[in-house]
């Protein structure tokens, strides 16, 4: 079996991690590579990487198993290995801190967080000498959730304190927390005061969220947490713009830095001179306390994967 390890960078975690997986596994031929210019994935059986390509998966005649140390796989062709028949493991360790920041986005928007942090700045003491609205509370809101995955059953459980009043698209399952179900995308987004995005981006979803579902959340808040793809890039600036969104709290998006372009705006929109948006740099999972956990729950799974196939010999 050829086991072969693509990752972003050669640092001392990573190469711990590795090494301790050859000596546990000494029959197993486990490759490493670091850079971007090194991908070859001809002869792999087994793949740990943190992107591909369709033109590369064509080039993996003999893989059986994906790792992904993420939870997103909008950077991998989906559609082409699951015609191939090729198991995709990923990883959710991270859901709760996705959930965290959704609640964030939620409380700051509603709360005029950041608005009443500039006025601040400048002298303007806001609603206390009627220079502003009021901001709204999240308690006893009607939060509809968008996606009821892992990260979506996490903002569940941090909703709780504040609300009974969640709902979800009928799925012929039962959530632990959730009271209503929906069947249509539009029937949730008429019966909600914030609606909860935190799908994952892929042929089904991309931009399910177009101006006809904008147009049902008018006067109430938008947060997505989940792909910024899924939501239709102009309909979103325009309803912004328009105030028929009355807020939004962005984590996710549609244009991003690169080795070359190591700043740029989000969007061709330019959200940035909006003030009924709270902007968030894709960041939900960069948390302090665990900066390892997703590559150390990939591994987990490699590992047990790396047993089972061995056993089965």
């Amino acid at each position: 079996m050829l086991v072969s390890i693509y990752l972003w960078k050669e640092l001392d975690h990573f190469k711990e991690a590795i090494e301790n997986l050859r000596k546990e596994f000494p029959e197993v031929d486990i490759k490493t590579y670091f850079t971007k210019d090194e991908k070859d994935y001809k002869n792999s059986d087994v793949i740990l990487a943190v992107d591909m390509t369709i033109e590369e998966a064509k080039k993996a005649t003999n893989m059986k198993a994906i790792f992904v140390p993420y939870t997103g796989l909008d950077e991998f062709p989906q559609k082409y290995l699951k015609e191939r028949k090729i198991k995709i493991y990923h990883s959710y360790a991270k859901s709760k801190y996705v959930a965290e920041r959704a609640l964030t986005l939620a409380l700051g928007i509603m709360g005029k967080v950041t608005e009443y942090d500039k006025d601040m700045r400048k002298g303007n003491w806001g609603p206390r000498t009627g220079n502003k609205n009021r901001w709204e509370t999240l308690f006893d809101k009607r939060c509809a959730l968008l996606g009821i995955g892992h990260i979506g059953q996490n903002i569940t459980a941090l909703l709780k304190p504040f609300t009974s009043e969640i709902y979800t698209l009928d799925r012929g399952k039962s959530y632990p927390g959730v009271k209503k179900y929906f069947k249509t995308i539009e029937e949730l987004a008429e019966n909600c005061d914030v609606f909860f995005v935190s799908l994952p981006l892929n042929e089904n979803t991309e931009e399910i969220i177009d101006k006809k579902i904008l147009d049902k959340l008018k006067g109430k808040y938008l947060i997505n947490v989940g792909r910024g793809k899924t939501i239709e890039e102009k309909a979103l600036y325009e309803s912004l713009k328009n105030k028929k969104l009355k807020g939004a709290g962005i984590e996710v998006w549609y244009d991003y830095p690169d080795r070359i372009k190591k700043e740029c705006f989000p969007s061709k929109y330019p959200f940035q001179e909006l003030e009924n948006i709270i902007m968030s740099p894709h960041i939900a999972t960069f948390v302090k306390e665990d900066v390892w956990i997703y590559f150390d729950d990939i591994m987990e799974q490699l590992k047990s994967y790396i047993k089972k196939e061995l056993e089965n010999k």
